[in-house]
C-alpha cells in the first residue's frame, strides 16, 4: 500500500506535519482506492544546512548561516 516519504526543512512543529499527514493519507487513499490505516506516511525533517539548491547550502539562502566566517 502506499507509503509516502516527505523531506521538508526543519523547523515546522507539530500541528503542520499533522495537518500534512492527514491531508496526504485522505489524498492518496482517495487515489489508491485504499483504506487510511493502509497509509503511510514519512516526514522527515532536514537541516537548512543539510539541504542544498542550486550548489548552495539552504541555511546560506536563507540567511540562516551560524558557522564562524560563514565557513
Amino acid at each position: 500500500m502506499p507509503v509516502i516519504t516527505v523531506d521538508w526543512w526543519q523547523g515546522n512543529d507539530r500541528a503542520a506535519r499533522a495537518e500534512l499527514v492527514a491531508e496526504l493519507t485522505a489524498t492518496a487513499s482517495r487515489i489508491a482506492n485504499c483504506p487510511k490505516e493502509a497509509v503511510t506516511v514519512l516526514v522527515r525533517d532536514v537541516a537548512h544546512d543539510h539541504w542544498g539548491s542550486g550548489g548552495t547550502l539552504a541555511d546560506e539562502l536563507v540567511g540562516l548561516d551560524r558557522s564562524p566566517a560563514g565557513t
